[in-house]
């Protein structure tokens, strides 16, 4: 089933569509005809936009009231002293995406359980013990390639702190 990017759609599923996916990809020297099939890459694409959607907060409002995406939005904010366009997707998100499409290709699991991010676990079988140990944090992985690209475009999180001038 082919990606839905129809910007501000009702039932879109994507930000990108395959053929962007395959460019960037081929871009960076990264063959993506070679890693997989199109469908596999179709649905990890989706992921990767529910991924954006679910994990992140961005400025702004939805541009459309029933728009089944994030993006596009409505921003009084600038980026780069620029106005975000309020009828297009930013590059950086549609990067982010193929970043997150990407890392999921190769095993990231975003939507995991918290039993999923266990860095030591310790089991004894006489008289029953056992210890597990997690990584830290929010208790979600990290992927930075991805939030550095958004990191424009989110509000709250590292490195966002709104100033206000007294």
């Amino acid at each position: 089933m082919a990606l839905d990017t129809t910007i501000g759609g009702t039932a879109s599923d994507s930000y990108v569509t395959f053929a962007e996916f395959q460019a960037y990809w081929t871009a960076r020297g990264v063959n993506m005809t070679q890693h997989g099939h199109d469908t596999s890459h179709e649905a990890n694409l989706r992921s990767a936009a529910q991924y954006l959607d679910s994990f992140y907060r961005f400025v702004g409002m939805k541009q459309y009231q029933f728009q089944a995406r994030a993006w596009p939005r409505l921003v009084n904010q600038l980026v780069d002293d620029w106005p975000i366009d309020p009828d297009t997707i930013p590059r950086a998100i549609k990067d982010a995406q193929m970043e997150m499409a990407y890392l999921i290709h190769e095993g990231a699991t975003p939507f995991a359980a918290i039993d999923g991010l266990v860095k030591r676990k310790r089991e004894k079988l006489d008289v029953i013990e056992e210890e597990t140990e997690y990584f830290g944090g929010q208790g979600k992985p990290s992927y930075p390639s991805v939030a550095t690209l958004l990191r424009e475009y989110i509000t709250g999180g590292p490195g966002k702190a709104r100033m206000v001038r007294g």
